[in-house]
Order: structure tokens, then sequence, then C-alpha cells
């Protein structure tokens, strides 16, 4: 059935699927393998493109997309500008997403595995933190948004919207409205949706291939968009459907600021899916083909652009209305929309929020932690780290003003995640042109330990661009402002001639070949690959 196997018989190819499947396992490496973690078998993956397709869905169409689209309003973009910002910035990200992608579909293993690779089997161990950490933030931020939609619909149904409307008369018109209105409330929900949330990642087991979180996607899917249609129309109604006078919202900035600004709205965008670019091994370990993952993932700058289209002409007709760009859609569906199409919205709002906090910002992290110990965390033991960091973090109090949202979350850890995502996207397409020994990265002592199982190509260089991007050096504004883009590039140009002069050679001598013919392969892969 187009199967090879390779020398010692621990890897067999199945050439029409274009999959690895590792046959053995390895419970003696304590620190490098669990069940969890060891490659899905080939008969396990069974995620279609539609799966992939719904989740993206599921995840595109949520409250932070709609406030991220509606925040370049805030910043003094133009509405057409703000739009086509938003679209370029995703379609710039789907690129690392795909071959990043491409290597949990290949060989069946999450993130944290594959990183190995590049870092080395214990140094994978940091940058795959560093995604936990800040996947830990969104999932703190999506709770809060799940929370804020829930007490809205408590606002409504008790009759107490003027406790809102009285704040807001004082200027306070933010995700942080309905949180400091109803104090007991808010924070009381937020611990009970925590728990409701971990309930369902404890009924979908890593080794069933997860059912439960890939049919809750696809069951949400088709009701995500209602919402954020539900609240367009809406507010193009009151405002007479004045489409001239949404996207006649010029910028308001000129020379150097409006260029700083649009860069800083750009890199920030593409910082927002900068963490599933990273993660979606965690995901496509499971997928029936590259074809299923590929064809599933493309339309997601699409998807973007239809919330970046609804949420700034919405936002527009709000600040014609209004005077101010409220870009929180909860606040306005609890305030504007009236009883009965502000709780439907809110639920709407609140399904949409808890399919994306679990498949964006929980099955990647908890891969992180349990691969800091395997032998003692398991996945769902991960999870609760997760929570425990989301909740210590507190990355909610960032979510609150558009300044917050924007310079002191996303462009903060975007530089993190672009030299992150430089190191993996440049070894694994240009130095190993996706081919690798998958046996190797579960052993201790195999091809993949560098230097004491780090490579320290990959951390001179994070070093370096981390320095760069971050320090207080001339220019810092302009290079911030980059963070993602600059941090990528040059970790690239960085590693890659560490690797080929120095790292290879001296590391991985068995590696043959070049940058210009077929990337560094071994023999024994070469040949598995050849039959």
């Amino acid at each position: 059935m187009g199967e090879t196997v390779n020398s010692q018989s621990t890897v067999v190819y199945n050439r029409e699927r274009g999959q690895l499947e590792l046959k053995v396992s390895y419970p003696e490496e304590k620190y490098l393998w669990n069940k969890d973690l060891h490659p899905t078998p080939i008969n396990r993956r069974t995620w279609d493109w539609y799966t992939y397709a719904a989740i993206w869905f599921s995840m595109a169409f949520i409250v932070p997309s709609w406030s991220l689209a509606s925040v370049g309003l805030s910043f003094g973009l133009g509405a057409i500008e703000s739009i086509i910002v938003v679209f370029l910035g995703n379609l710039i990200v789907l690129v690392p997403m795909i071959i990043q992608s491409h290597g949990g579909a290949r060989y069946g293993i999450p993130e944290p595995v594959l990183t190995r690779t590049r870092w080395g089997v214990y140094g994978a161990i940091f940058p795959s933190w560093i995604r936990a950490i800040i996947g830990a933030g969104w999932w703190g931020i999506e709770t809060y948004i799940m929370t804020e939609a829930a007490v809205g619909i408590y606002a409504i149904l008790s009759g107490k919207l003027p406790v809102i409307e009285s704040l807001m008369a004082k200027g306070v018109a933010s995700p942080f409205t309905i949180s400091l209105a109803f104090p007991q409330v808010f924070w009381a929900t937020f611990i009970a949706i925590i728990v409701l949330q971990l309930i369902l990642l404890y009924h979908s087991p890593v080794p069933n291939a997860q059912p439960a979180l890939k049919w809750f996607a696809r069951l949400s899917a088709p009701l995500i968009l209602a919402g954020f249609l539900a609240l367009w129309l809406h507010f193009m109604a009151i405002s007479g459907w004045s489409y001239g006078n949404v996207f006649s919202i010029h910028s308001s900035l000129r020379g150097s600021a409006y260029w700083m600004a649009w860069l800083a709205f750009l890199n920030a965008n593409i910082a927002y899916w900068a963490t599933m670019a990273l993660s979606m091994p965690d995901y496509t370990r499971f997928a029936k083909s590259q074809v299923a993952q590929v064809v599933g993932q493309i339309p997601m700058p699409f998807m973007m652009l239809t919330v970046a289209i609804l949420g700034t002409m919405t936002t527009g007709a709000v600040m014609r209305l209004t005077g101010r760009p409220i870009w929180d859609p909860i606040l306005l569906s609890t305030m504007y929309m009236g009883p009965v199409a502000g709780v439907i919205v809110n639920l709407l709002f609140l399904l949409a929020t808890f399919a994306v906090n679990v498949f964006a910002n929980t099955v990647g992290p908890a891969y992180d932690f349990a691969n800091t110990l395997p032998r003692y965390i398991s996945w769902f033991r991960g999870v609760l780290i997760v929570v425990a960091v989301a909740v210590l973090l507190g990355a909610w109090t960032f979510y609150g003003s558009a300044y917050g949202y924007l310079y002191n979350w996303l462009l903060t850890y975007g530089g993190l995640l672009g030299s992150v995502e430089g190191v993996i996207i440049f070894d694994y397409a240009l130095i190993r042109r996706f081919k690798f020994e998958l046996q190797d990265v579960f052993l201790s002592r195999g091809k993949f330990r560098y230097w004491m199982g780090i490579n320290p190509a990959a951390f001179i260089t994070f070093a370096i661009v981390t320095f760069i991007i971050y320090a207080p050096i001339p220019y810092h504004s302009l290079l911030f402002s980059n963070a993602w883009v600059l941090a990528f590039i040059l970790s690239g140009l960085i590693y890659t001639p560490l690797m080929v002069y120095w790292v290879i050679p001296k590391y991985q001598p068995h590696l043959k070949g070049s940058i210009w013919r077929g990337g560094y392969v071994s023999g024994e892969v070469r040949e598995l690959f050849r039959r």
C-alpha cells in the first residue's frame, strides 16, 4: 500500500498520504516521551479540510478579531486602510502557518516535539514555554470576554442596564465597563466559566484525536457569524445605511505618525495569529493529508477580512452616531440592540469565544507544559497549568484600552514569536527541506542533541534579535512597531549561516547536501522518502 520502512524498522512512510508513522515507543525516555506526545497513528489522522475550515471559522469570528479590526480607527487610521491592513497581516502570517502545519501533518507530532529538531531535545522547552505563556494570556482574555458576555445578559434580564449607562456617561466605554458595573457577579461568573471549560477539555482525550473538540468546532461554526451580522445590520440600519459616511472616515494622521501607526497595526495583526502559526502542528497532527490542512486553512485571511469589514463598518457607524469609536461589540450589543437581540447576540459571542479558547489557547499551551516533564505531566495536567498561569498573568488588563491591546500585548509578544518562528521556518523549509529523523525527537542521545540537548544557533539568534527589538537603542519605536516582521527576517538571516557553517558540521555531520541543492538531509532519511 505504498509504505516504506527505514533500516531500523521504526518508521513507516506512507507514500500515498505523504505521512510518516513511528512504530515504537520510548517509555525509558522519561523527559522526552509520553503517550500524548507520541506521533498520531496514521489510521487516527481523520481530520478533513472541513474540520480545519470550521476551526478557523470559529476562531476568526470572535470578539478579539472584531475588536482588533476596529482598533485601527481608534489609532487614527481610516476605515479602508484598517480593513486592508487586517487582510494583509493575516495573509502574511498564513505562510509560516502553512509551513509549520506541514510538519504536524507529515510526522503526526505536536509543536513542542517538532520544535526539538530546531532548538534541541531539551532546548525546545524554552520557545514552547514562550508560546505557552502567551497562549495562557490569551486564555485569560477570552475567558474574561466570555464572562463579559454572560454578565451582559444578566444586566439585560435583571433590568440593570442603567448601572452601565451611568458609567458610560462618565466616559467609561470599554471592555472594562461591565466588570466595573457588577464586580461580584462578574468574578463569580468568571470562575464558573473556567470550570465549564475544564469539564469539556477533560472529556476530550488526545489519544482519541480529541473528538469533543472537533465536533464542538463543527457545530459552533455556523452560528458564530450570525452575531456579527446582527450587530452590523442593527448599526447600519440606525445610521441610515450610510456606507459613504462610514468609508469616508479618513486617517487623521500625517507623515511619520501615519506610517508608524500603519506598521504597528500591520505587525499587531500578524502577531494576533502568531501563536497559531506556531501551534498548528498540535491540530494538523490529526490531518488526513497535507491537502486537507492546506485547503482548510487558506480561507482564514478571507474570514478575517470579513470580520474586518463588519467590525470597521459598525465601529464607523457608532463613531458617526455617538462621536466615539466604541470597539467592544459586547458593550454595543448589551446597550443598544434591545433586550431580545442583546441576549441572543451575547449568547452567540459566548459560544464563539468558548470555541476559540478551547482550540487556540488551550490545546497548544497544554502540550508545551506537558513537554516539560512528559513522564509526570499529561496533556490534561498541562491544561491545569495553563489555567493557573492565565489567572496569575491577568492579561485581560491589557485588553481594556486600544493602546494596551495593541502595544502592551500584541506588539510586545509579537517580536518574541517572530524570532521563534523565524528559526523554525528557515530550519524546516530551507535547511532541512521538510525531512528529518522522526525517531530522534524522542532520543536524549539522538541526532537532535546538539550541545547537551540545546541548539546553540537557535539561542544565539534569539538573544541577538530580542536585543535589537526590545533594547532602548536608537530608532527603538520604529523597530518595535515592526516587531514581528523584523524579528522573523533577522532570525532567518542570523540562524541560517550559523547552522550551515557551524552547527551542522560540528553537531550533525551525518547531514549531507547544501542550501542550494535539496537542503541538508541524512542518507537514511533521503532513502526512506525515495523508496
